[in-house]
């Protein structure tokens, strides 16, 4: 089969992250999906047999705007982290930084604050990298265009103007696995006080250069030759961001502005070094290191893990103010998958471009069992209807039409799924929705993601 007809069968076998038992799945192409979540531009690079197979553009910059093409610069929002760990351990392989010492031991600029849970287990780089620290503020929302920056030092320090507050321990590290962009920024920062060089420069001399990644720069705000090469961020409902985009001081949690084919590369000069195909910038056996689960699992030193035997799989998700994206690739196979977005909406676009690669290339199965779905009383159905609100005056909706209870979004009905009269999954993001009633009444709808609960909704005003 050609490139071409693979292509041709990704972009058009789009499938929802909810499979049904005994339903034939929901095939769609990238740009009904596109419409559907409000994501304007998409940008997408594939890799097989050690190269970039294809690569294209979809949509547009921003609502109105030119095309996007595969060239086009997104936010790679913590992708940015997998790319700048290659920085911080050719760095170990010189002697200028320990994986295992206190990070204290060669901060300069600020320290990380003693505590209790740390009097007998200092913080490290392999705590930090790994997300084993214990350390707090998980992300970053970044700064409206034109706004003054806080230094990465004022970012861990919440001063100056920093709009997260302090990063500090919550727990002994390496007891367990938070993801946390504090602790990153803490990275960014030690490598600028050992190296005393500018982070941007440093990452692009020990990483971007060695890799190819000739359209690629940690530049955050992002230099003017390189704006109008850029995607306008867009919300939830496709809406620009204004200004364009957030700025991100946090640069190795996040700064990176890059295109697929750059991160495409980054991928397959990882799965060199790994099969010992090439020299530099880290040897075979630190790439290994990277890829080697610590915690539970989730993360080896910089990149996100998953797959398991010859499915092994490392990359990372990203997700900034109105950009999201994700990348893949197989350890023992030379194949793997970029996908850049420039909207909110974009998150549930990547899982279903992503499964897409995953059927075509052969990456093994990434979507959940089929669903048993559970007979649920219409009168039942009716009682959950009505207006909710979360977190942060967060709304949520909940209606019932043909026999579903739907979320109504500005692309249609969102539909949830009964495994129970009181258990819902959510069809396109997985999360399971859980309803506490009492004498036929909500009292709260729990919203759980991975069996833990992320958040919860209480009555509004019913409908």
């Amino acid at each position: 089969m050609t490139a071409s007809e693979r292509r041709h069968r990704v972009e058009h076998g789009l499938v929802p992250a909810i499979r049904i038992a005994n339903r034939t799945p929901e095939r769609h192409s990238i740009l009904e999906r596109m419409a559907r979540y409000q994501v304007p531009g998409a940008s997408i690079a594939v890799v097989d047999d050690g190269e970039v197979s294809w690569a294209s553009g979809y949509g547009v910059v921003r609502a109105g705007g030119s095309p996007v093409h595969s060239t086009t610069l997104f936010q790679a929002a913590s992708i940015s982290k997998a790319v700048a760990a290659v920085a911080v351990l050719t760095l170990v392989e010189w002697g200028e930084v320990d994986l295992d010492e206190p990070v204290n031991d060669r901060l300069r600029s600020w320290r990380l604050p003693d505590s209790e849970h740390t009097a007998t287990q200092p913080v490290t780089l392999r705590h930090l990298l790994s997300h084993t620290a214990g350390t707090t503020v998980p992300g970053f929302p970044g700064y409206p265009v034109g706004t003054a920056l806080p230094s990465a030092v004022e970012v861990i320090s919440g001063t100056g103007g920093a709009n997260t507050p302090a990063v500090e321990s919550f727990i002994a590290p390496g007891t367990l696995t938070q993801y946390s962009g504090g602790g990153t920024t803490i990275v960014q920062v030690l490598l600028g006080d050992v190296t005393g060089r500018a982070f941007a420069e440093l990452v692009a001399d020990l990483v971007l250069r060695p890799f190819g990644m000739v359209d690629s720069a940690y530049d955050q705000p992002i230099a003017d030759d390189r704006r109008a090469r850029a995607a306008v961020a867009h919300d939830a409902s496709g809406r620009p961001v204004p200004g364009g985009h957030h700025v991100y001081p946090e640069l190795q949690a996040a700064g990176l502005w890059t295109t697929s084919v750059d991160l495409a590369r980054w991928l397959i000069g990882m799965q060199q070094i790994l099969r010992g195909e090439r020299s530099g910038p880290i040897s075979q056996e630190t790439a290994q290191l990277m890829i080697t689960p610590i915690g539970d699992g989730a993360f080896g030193l910089g990149p996100e893990l998953g797959g398991e035997g010859s499915l092994r799989r490392f990359g990372h998700s990203g997700g900034n103010e109105g950009f999201r994206s994700q990348m893949d690739a197989l350890v023992d196979r030379p194949v793997g998958g970029v996908v850049l977005t420039n909207a909110d909406g974009g998150t549930t676009l990547c899982g279903e471009v992503r499964r897409a690669f995953a059927e075509e290339y052969g990456w093994g199965d990434l979507g959940a069992p089929p669903l048993e779905l559970a007979d649920v009383d219409p009168a039942v159905l009716d009682s959950y209807t009505g207006a909710y609100v979360g977190p942060f005056d967060r709304p949520m909706k909940l209606l019932v039409a043909d026999g579903e209870l739907y979320s109504p979004a500005p692309y249609g009905r969102r539909r949830m799924f009964p495994l129970s009269a009181t258990t819902f999954v959510d069809e396109e993001t997985g999360a399971t929705l859980e309803v506490h009633a009492v004498g036929g009444a909500v009292e709260r709808i729990a919203v759980l993601v991975d069996g833990a609960e992320l958040m919860a909704f209480t009555p509004a005003v019913r409908s």
